[in-house]
C-alpha cells in the first residue's frame, strides 16, 4: 500500500517540479489553467467532500457515529449536497479550495499505512511520508481559509528572479522523488 502512497504522491509533485525546471513558463501555463478549470475544480470538489464523507464513515469514533449515522446514506447524501453548494456558493478560488481540501484528508488515509510502518527506534524511509503529510495538511488547512494567498505566492515566485523559480521547482522535484523511492523502501 505504500508504493500506491509513493506512486500518487511521488509522481504529480515530480512531474510539476521537474516541469517547472526545464520549462517555467509550461509549469505556468499548467498553473493557470488548472486555477481557470471549473470541471476541474467541480471533480476534485467532489472528490473532496465524497472523501469527507468516507472518513468519517470509517472513522470508527462512536461519538460521530451516533450523530452521523442517523439514516442509512446519511453521510453520502450531504456530501452530494455540499458538493453542490460548495461550487456554486464558492465558485472563486474553488480548484485552489479543492485540492487544498485533498491535502488536509490524504494524511488520515496515509497514517494508516504508515503507523504500521513506523520502525520502533531511529529513522525508516516511512518518515518521508509521515513528515510530507503534516506540512501537506498545514498547507492544506491555510489553503481553504486562504486560498488567494496560495495563488499569490506561486505568482511571486513565477515573477521573481529565475533563481528563486528554479530553487523552489528543485525543491518540488526533491519531494517527489524522494516520496516516489520511499514508497519501494519502506
Amino acid at each position: 500500500m505504500i508504493v500506491f502512497w509513493g506512486i500518487v504522491l511521488g509522481i504529480p509533485v515530480l512531474t510539476y517540479g521537474a516541469v517547472g525546471l526545464v520549462s517555467p513558463a509550461r509549469a505556468k501555463r499548467f498553473t493557470d489553467w488548472f486555477r481557470s478549470s471549473n470541471e476541474l475544480a467541480r471533480v476534485l470538489t467532489c472528490a473532496a467532500w465524497f472523501w469527507t464523507a468516507w472518513e468519517l464513515d470509517n472513522i470508527g469514533i462512536g461519538a460521530f457515529d451516533a450523530v452521523t449515522k442517523i439514516f442509512p446514506g446519511e453521510l453520502w447524501f450531504l456530501a452530494a449536497l455540499l458538493t453542490y453548494l460548495t461550487i456554486i456558493w464558492m465558485p472563486k478560488n474553488l480548484p485552489v479550495r479543492a485540492l487544498t481540501a485533498i491535502l488536509m484528508l490524504f494524511p488520515a488515509s496515509l497514517f494508516r499505512v504508515t503507523r504500521l510502518l513506523l520502525p520502533a527506534s531511529g529513522f525508516g524511509a516511512v518518515h518521508i511520508f509521515v513528515v510530507f503529510a503534516y506540512i501537506a495538511a498545514i498547507i492544506g488547512m491555510y489553503g481553504m481559509f486562504y486560498p488567494w494567498r496560495l495563488e499569490k505566492a506561486l505568482d511571486v515566485i513565477y515573477r521573481a528572479p529565475p533563481a528563486v523559480g528554479k530553487a523552489f521547482f528543485f525543491v518540488l522535484s526533491l519531494t517527489g522523488l524522494s516520496l516516489f523511492i520511499a514508497g519501494f523502501i519502506s
